[in-house]
């Protein structure tokens, strides 16, 4: 059946969404995408979702530790999602309100 799989044509499929896929991802695939799933439900996870991972990387690997609002701009994510990925940032020699130091008293 393999063998058989090569001469498959995007035109053999119905139109519809099969063929629209057939169309992205080549006909060949829809073969292979059967062949794994085949006669099973499934969920297809939306784009955003897939490539969550690498846009976080991305994120991670860009802040500067008071980038937050530029990043949250550009990969068109919340601030507040920058700040969970990347914690509050502390720019360099900055002193935390906490930080123990000596008076001299």
């Amino acid at each position: 059946m393999d063998k058989l799989s090569k001469e498959l044509t995007i035109e053999m499929f119905p139109e519809g969404l099969w063929r629209q896929i057939a169309e992205a991802i080549g006909a060949e695939n829809i073969y292979k995408l059967a062949k794994l799933t085949g006669g099973a439900t499934l969920y297809v996870p939306r784009a955003e979702s897939v490539i969550r991972p690498v846009r976080d990387a991305h994120i991670k690997a860009e802040f500067n530790g008071f980038n937050h609002v530029e990043l949250a701009e550009k990969y068109d994510v919340t601030e507040r999602w920058v700040r969970a990925l990347c914690g509050l940032g502390v720019s360099e020699g900055q002193m935390d309100f906490f930080d123990e130091f000596d008076l001299g008293i």
